[in-house]
């Protein structure tokens, strides 16, 4: 292998850099859901209109069509407005299209360690995925990179009951 040149690369933050928008974000991640880490997705709509609640960034579908991912955007801080919205609308497309499993995600630049507790709180009764979104510059090329910093994704593998308790284990364990 031939040595490769080193490079420091350089942080953009998106928020404060009006060229990129949410929506530049957005068409990034439909061209190739991968970027995510999430598995080999598709997008199945972009800007779902949710009645009376807004819109939905992205609504992704795995391989399998089994899951859908209820994907909203943020640039910037992780606030209230966007952890709500993106409750909402998972709650919404559960209730629309129950035959599938649903995952709502959260994409933010910067995911502050309050709202990371508050997340953490849902303890896996709602199916939620919280991913950093960074900007990196290297050079003359820029990349999107995410890194997955809360997952509470339902796992789908059978729990085992516990052994049991009776009289019979307790006199053993004596």
């Amino acid at each position: 292998m031939t040595d490769l040149e080193f490079v420091i690369p350089e942080k953009i933050n998106l928020k404060k850099t009006p060229q990129y928008s949410e929506k530049w974000v957005q068409e990034k991640i439909a061209n190739n859901p991968e970027i995510l880490g999430l598995g080999t997705l598709e997008v199945w709509q972009k800007e779902k209109i949710q009645p009376g609640k807004g819109r939905l960034d992205l609504l992704l579908q795995d391989e399998s069509g089994n899951t859908r991912y209820e994907v909203e955007i943020q640039l910037g801080q992780t606030d209230e407005s966007h952890i709500i919205r993106v409750i909402e609308y998972w709650d919404i497309e559960k209730k629309r299209n129950p035959n599938f499993e649903h995952i709502a995600v959260l994409v933010a630049e910067d995911v502050t360690s309050k709202f990371l507790n508050v997340l953490s709180l849902f303890n896996g009764a709602i199916p939620l995925i919280v991913l950093k979104m960074e900007m990196i510059k290297v050079k003359n090329y820029i990349s999107l990179v995410f890194t997955k910093v809360l997952d509470q994704s339902i796992s789908k593998e059978p729990i085992e009951p516990p052994p049991p308790t009776d009289r019979e284990y307790w006199e053993k364990k004596r």
